[in-house]
């Protein structure tokens, strides 16, 4: 035959067990604010919180920090973060490994007016490829042959 064993318990929002609700040892829990409790010899710990962070419901990420950036802050355990990929910049996910790759191109892709797929290949030795493409200069011809000086780069 089974038994039942049921935990000491509140429903109450913010409901914190005290020392002299338990026994050293002896377990708690708040369901609404959905933590698990427990009295050690120091004093009442927390030993679970899903809702903020604590348990296996918890945030995927509190902080993003990139250098010279705004954090990013998680707001809640059901934010997302969303990585946006711009310019000649790409971003690709493999879910399988878990990996994010950021990545700029090796070349710029173009079609000659023979209607060959080719590209002009980027080499950046200072500055960034921002500044890089800025910089470029390049004679071509439209499909009328109209001549141009300048190429610009959405």
């Amino acid at each position: 035959m089974s038994s039942v064993i049921k935990l000491k318990r509140s429903s109450t929002a913010g409901s914190t067990p005290t020392t002299s609700d338990l026994e050293v040892g002896e377990v708690a829990v708040n369901t609404t604010d959905q933590k698990i409790y427990m009295r050690t010899s120091g004093g009442i710990v927390t030993i679970a919180d899903t809702a903020t962070g604590g348990g296996a419901a918890g945030s995927a990420f509190t902080n993003i920090a990139v250098s010279g950036q705004t954090t990013i802050q998680s707001d809640s355990s059901t934010d997302t973060l969303t990585l946006v990929g711009t310019g000649l910049n790409s971003i690709t996910t493999n879910a399988s490994t878990d990996t994010v790759t950021i990545g700029t191109p090796t070349s710029i892709p173009f079609v000659t007016s023979g209607g060959t797929s080719t590209g002009i290949a980027l080499s950046v030795e200072a500055g960034t490829l921002t500044d890089a493409v800025n910089s470029l200069y390049m004679p071509f011809e439209d499909s009328s042959g109209t001549s141009f000086t300048t190429m610009i780069m959405t």
